[in-house]
């Protein structure tokens, strides 16, 4: 006989299942009811009780057997960086089963509850998540991972962990992170407690920052420091001048091609913070 929290699990689930099956039927072309669908989906997910991703392959069987595995990311068909989640333990054991994820008769499925769901998503978003495929093999629904996160922000009584149009960015720092790309800055004359430039400022009282070298030199002459050398950042060294300068100014500019995105210092703080803390290797391939 089972518990009532055991239904109350099962009634979580299918009512998850059903809504999956509701927006599978929704044309995409219908904007506004396919993305209240997808939205209503993304909440009704962060109401479920368990969640089983697939265990990363790095896992020691002793992680596994203790559920405290880290989630597989990996590149999927199409090679883009995926985290795996099931709504029921029996889809996570044919994923596994269908790609041989199995060591002395052990599987590489974890299990998840409560909070330990919303580490695994954080730690796919800074980890360069690119997307989180749900139930895949049964009603299979992508997500995208900044999406689900502000869904739970908002749940909370949060801001936004990101606006749409500031998504791009998660791409820079992910390079930055993992691929060593730097991101380029105009120091002033000023000196900081530490004996460092401090970071110049533009006639409006902003920092900018360049994903391109030129348009950083470019921009050096427009504030009145044509004559210094722009300065390349790791992410490291970005961090930790975005953490000395969080109660100076409100926001900061970071340009990537043709495109300008205003962010808060303080919510980019957070995000390079977690970015720096949450450190994984680089992706598996998931071969189909």
């Amino acid at each position: 006989m089972r518990g009532k929290g055991e239904k109350m699990n099962m009634s979580t689930t299918k009512r998850y299942q059903d809504i999956l099956q509701e927006l599978s039927k929704t044309p995409r072309e219908e904007v506004v009811k396919f993305r209240n669908k997808y939205e209503e989906a993304l909440n009704e997910f962060l109401e479920l009780k368990e969640v089983y991703t697939i265990a990363s392959k790095k896992s020691s069987l002793e992680e596994i057997k203790n559920n405290t595995a880290k989630p597989l990311c990996a590149l999927n068909h199409k090679k883009l960086s995926t985290i795996w989640f099931f709504s029921e333990r029996e889809f996570a054991q044919d994923f596994v089963n269908h790609f041989r994820l199995i060591k002395d008769e052990v599987e590489y499925i974890r299990v998840l509850k409560g909070e330990e769901i919303i580490e695994a998503i954080k730690y796919g978003v800074f980890n360069g998540i690119y997307q989180f495929s749900i139930d895949e093999g049964k009603c299979t629904m992508v997500m995208v991972p900044y999406d689900l996160l502000n869904i739970h922000f908002n749940k909370v009584g949060k801001e936004n962990f990101l606006e749409k149009n500031q998504y791009e960015l998660m791409i820079l720092f992910t390079m930055m992170k993992f691929y060593g790309k730097v991101i380029y800055a105009i120091e002033s004359d000023e000196l900081n407690v530490n004996g460092n430039y401090k970071l110049a400022y533009d006639r409006s009282g902003i920092i900018n920052l360049f994903e391109n070298k030129d348009d950083a030199n470019t921009h050096k002459y427009d504030i009145g420091y044509g004559r210094k050398e722009v300065k390349a950042l790791n992410i490291i060294e970005f961090r930790n001048i975005i953490n000395s300068i969080e109660n100076e100014k409100e926001n900061i500019k970071i340009e990537i091609k043709e495109n300008v995105f205003e962010i808060n210092i303080k919510k980019l703080k957070y995000i390079l913070n977690e970015m720096i803390e949450n450190r994984n290797k680089k992706l598996s391939i998931i071969i189909r």
